[in-house]
């Protein structure tokens, strides 16, 4: 994992970039995926920073996120056109395929045309009262299935990719 440092000063390059993307109008996706990927970096410092300050609590966060995901799974397992349920099939095919790492750019690759990608993939790696549940875990260009939710994730994948 990062340190907050490293992640600061990535962030400040990132912003440094977009500042610069901002001035040149034909660059609009390119300044919107920056930002994105910065909104990332923050949300990640704030649940490190959050996660320093409330360690006591973060038991029942930890818990109240995994039932969310329980419930999510069971709803997007019916929904397979719902983009979260897109992201997650996507990932479990990449890693069915052989793959042995999956990184955020393979997974976008794999579904090129939904436009929403980043900010909805973003919502499931974090932890925060209105994301879409907290699937995967990111450690540098590494993803992988969040370590507490893995057991709903294999019912989930048994329910959906076994239809196909």
């Amino acid at each position: 994992m990062q340190s907050i440092t490293t992640k600061l000063g990535h962030l400040k390059d990132k912003l440094e970039s977009i500042a610069f993307l901002v001035t040149q109008e034909s660059k609009a996706k390119e300044s919107h995926k920056e930002i994105i990927q910065c909104l990332i970096i923050l949300t990640d410092l704030e649940s490190e920073l959050t996660d320093a300050d409330q360690t006591s609590s973060s038991g029942k966060l930890h818990s109240d996120e995994i039932n969310k995901v329980s419930r999510r799974l069971e709803l997007w397992a019916k929904r397979p056109n719902q983009i979260n349920a897109k992201i997650l099939t996507a990932f479990l095919k990449l890693e069915t395929s052989g793959m042995l790492y999956i990184t955020e750019n393979d997974l976008k690759k794999s579904l090129p045309n939904e436009e929403s990608f980043e900010s909805n993939f973003a919502q499931m790696k974090i932890i925060a009262e209105k994301n879409h549940g907290k699937v995967f875990e990111q450690n540098g260009e590494i993803l992988s299935i969040w370590p507490p939710v893995l057991s709903y994730v294999k019912k989930f994948e048994e329910a959906t990719l076994s239809k196909n």
